[in-house]
Parts: structure tokens; sequence; C-alpha cells
């Protein structure tokens, strides 16, 4: 019972993101156990060669994670088979200080892909994390940005 109220949450909050962010692309893949080990890949078809767009990565978690950052490793895999990796620091805040239990992070910030096809988003987590229940990617319209005064 508890996990179909937990997947009933995820589906009504995935809705929620995708009617506030029009035109944004997410794939999530669950964490066994809520743990995250190993490297998840994810493919984003490109259509679009001109058109800019921002890279997050999106991260469900629950009150058994404790960590103040998660170091990773992205790598990405563009279709003319060009091949980029670098790492990458999510500072995810623990549950008690914030709601909801989902982040996202900006990786890239109005970028064009420049090539049509399938491009391929490997990450991975330097050690093992645990309180991870999703990780993800989402690729879409640049969001505006709004400048602190």
């Amino acid at each position: 019972m508890r996990r179909l109220i937990y997947v009933a949450m995820m589906v009504i909050t995935a809705v929620a993101t995708s009617c506030n962010q029009p035109n944004h692309k997410v794939e999530m893949h669950d964490m066994e156990a809520c743990v995250w080990s190993t490297a998840e890949e994810f493919v984003y078809n490109n259509s679009d060669s001109l058109s800019q767009r921002d890279i997050s990565i999106v991260v469900r978690y629950g009150n058994d994670y404790v960590a103040d950052s998660v170091a990773i490793h992205i790598l990405t895999i563009s279709p003319d088979s060009m091949v980029v990796e670098e790492p990458f620091t999510l500072r995810i805040p623990r549950i008690k200080e914030v709601r909801p239990e989902e982040q996202t992070f900006i990786y890239r910030r109005n970028v064009v892909l420049s090539r049509k096809g399938e491009y391929h988003f490997r990450l991975t987590p330097d050690s093992l994390v645990e309180g991870i229940s999703s990780i993800g990617i989402m690729v879409g319209e640049p969001q505006q940005q709004h400048n602190e005064e």
C-alpha cells in the first residue's frame, strides 16, 4: 500500500511539473531500494538542431538521504560520436529543510544540440548514495533567469 501511495504521489508530481514546464522532456529511472550506485543512461532524440535548450538533472529522494552533496560524472555522447565527460556536484538539501522531495539542477543552460539524432547522457555517482529514489534528465526550452538585485 505504501508503494502504491508513493507511485501515485510521483505521478501527481510529474503531471504538476510538466504543466509548469512546457516543451520539456523528462526521463526518470527509479533506484532499487533507494540506493544509487551505478551508471544510469538516458537517451534524448534530438530533432531540432537550431533551438536553445536547458539540460537539467532531476533527483527524487526521501528521509533516508543524509549527504550534503553528491559528486557525479556526466558522460555525453552526441549523434556524431563525440564524447564529453566531466564532474558535476549535486548539492541536495536535506528533506527536513525543504519540500518537495524533488530537486532540479541546471547542468547546461541555453545550449544548442547541433546534431539531429540520439544524445546519450550517462550519470554515474562517484560513490554509493543512499536515499535517492529516482534520478533523471530533463531537456527543454530555456527557463527565464531571474536577476537578483
